[in-house]
């Protein structure tokens, strides 16, 4: 005999419950079922709604969440936090003079501190929203049901969970039952299986190998070297009908593309380098000889009867001097600017006056005279080579042309700096109007006082010093 052994039955596993739902046409009705089942002691309950329903949180008995001080409890660890940083940086591991406030936490401190307190907070939050409601989630039971598509449409849903402690599957189904819903179903594990296809899983890898293609190139053509062009995506952005710089050209005889300044014409910025009022001379008046000045340098000789020196062209080669030109100073002579390109009134004076105050008088003193506290400390430290400051009063500077003297501002000369930064060219004249005024109360005589005011100086004038604190106003003519 055949033994035979009887076969394994099949029993069919049935699908987990995960509660029971029950849909309804209106909020009100939705609001009255849910304050039902609260009253029930049910807690894991939730609603679902086409639109925002007020009062559903007290009717389904939602607590206040604690989110809010979560939230609070990271803003202070932010500002904390800050407030630490800011103190061990700068208070104690590195101090750092900024600004000449003092080190560790400061009012400064204050943007650090806000900005971390809204960091921390915001952060918080978004996290502690998604942790506190179990997100993400990935699929709902609830979805099982196909009458829940009308829960964005027109139809409002309680759904009492089985994780409840008080669930019972009969008792929730008479209690919502009794809420006289439209339809009453209990919430099912989905069936489907949960395996991908093969098809699905091998189009999904092809597609991930294909993924890694493009980067695979760029990596190449990175690494390596080519002759060809590269690949223009948009070939507006690098063939464009122009010309670029040093390129030739059809266009012009010469064949070069950029073109050369049009003769008379000043390039944008560089009008100060050709306008007088700007140099304290005038470009035009150099001649040139193998495209450099000749008139730029010359020799200095001193007549014999006192006058001022003259300015001879420097002297060639002498068989007399062994073939030597003489050894006279060479020293540069422009063609300066021998009137005052602003107008000798009392409103540039003024500005003249109290920029020579300001800028001039701590080396020239007040008078002119080389005199002031700049050189007095000098003097009385007595080191020894320290050079005076030039007196505006001597024949060399007097008999400068105006224009010599706002160049000397402008450039500095020796030890002085140059003040054009500080100073715009309209001060700069004002300041040369000034010294003038000041070299002619110098040398003023009773003729150039007007005879209407002659009557206010004393006949019997005292001796007075050579060298006043104070200066004399006189007239001074743009001359």
């Amino acid at each position: 005999m055949s033994e035979h052994k009887p076969r394994k039955s099949i029993e069919k596993k049935m699908p987990k419950a995960f509660g029971w739902m029950a849909e309804y046409q209106d909020e009100n009705n939705l609001l009255a079922a849910a304050r039902k089942v609260r009253d029930s002691g049910y807690t894991k309950t939730d609603a679902f709604t086409p639109f925002p329903v007020h009062g559903i949180d007290e009717a389904l008995g939602i607590k206040p969440t604690i989110l809010p001080f979560i939230v609070l409890c990271a803003g202070f660890t932010g500002l904390a936090t800050a407030l630490l940083m800011q103190w061990w940086t700068n208070g104690f591991d590195y101090k750092y003079i900024i600004s000449g406030k003092p080190f560790g936490i400061t009012p400064a401190s204050i943007p650090i501190a806000f900005e971390l307190t809204v960091l921390f907070s915001a952060f918080t939050a978004f996290l502690g929203m998604i942790a506190l409601n179990s997100l993400p989630k990935f699929s709902n039971p609830v979805f099982t049901n196909p009458r829940f598509d009308r829960a964005t449409n027109d139809r409002f849903f309680l759904f009492v969970e089985a994780t409840d402690k008080y669930y019972n599957r009969e008792s929730v189904k008479e209690l919502l039952g009794g809420t006289h819903p439209d339809s009453l179903d209990e919430v099912l594990e989905d069936t489907t299986p949960s395996t991908l296809p093969q098809p699905i899983i091998l189009a999904l890898l092809l597609l991930v190998v294909a993924g890694l293609i493009p980067g695979m190139i760029i990596l190449n053509m990175r690494a390596g070297f080519s002759t060809a062009p590269r690949f223009h995506v948009f070939f507006d952005m690098d063939f464009q009908p122009k010309k670029k710089a040093q390129q030739q050209t059809t266009i012009f005889v010469d064949g070069r593309t950029m073109r050369p300044q049009v003769a008379g014409t000043i390039a944008r910025g560089q009008l100060e380098e050709q306008d007088p009022f700007y140099l304290g001379y005038d470009p035009s008046k150099l001649t040139m000889s193998n495209d450099s000045p000749s008139v730029l340098f010359v020799s200095l000789q001193t007549p014999a009867d006192g006058k001022p020196p003259i300015a001879v062209p420097p002297a060639t080669k002498d068989e007399k001097t062994g073939g030597q030109p003489p050894a006279t100073p060479v020293v540069p002579v422009l063609p300066w600017i021998v009137k005052l390109p602003i107008e000798a009134n009392e409103d540039n004076m003024k500005v003249g006056k109290l920029k020579f105050e300001t800028y001039c008088s701590a080396c020239h003193g007040y008078g002119g005279y080389g005199d002031g506290l700049v050189h007095k400390r000098a003097d009385a430290l007595a080191q020894g080579y320290w050079l005076p400051p030039t007196s505006l009063h001597i024949d060399r500077v007097s008999k400068q042309p105006v224009g010599q003297i706002f160049n000397t501002i402008t450039k500095g000369q020796g030890k002085m700096a140059s003040y054009a930064s500080s100073l715009t060219p309209k001060e700069r004249w004002s300041i040369v109007l000034y010294v003038r005024a000041l070299q002619r109360s110098r040398n003023a005589n009773i003729d150039d006082v007007p005879v209407e005011s002659r009557f206010l100086l004393d006949e019997d004038p005292k001796p007075v010093d050579p060298k006043p604190e104070s200066t004399n106003s006189v007239e001074v003519t743009s001359k």
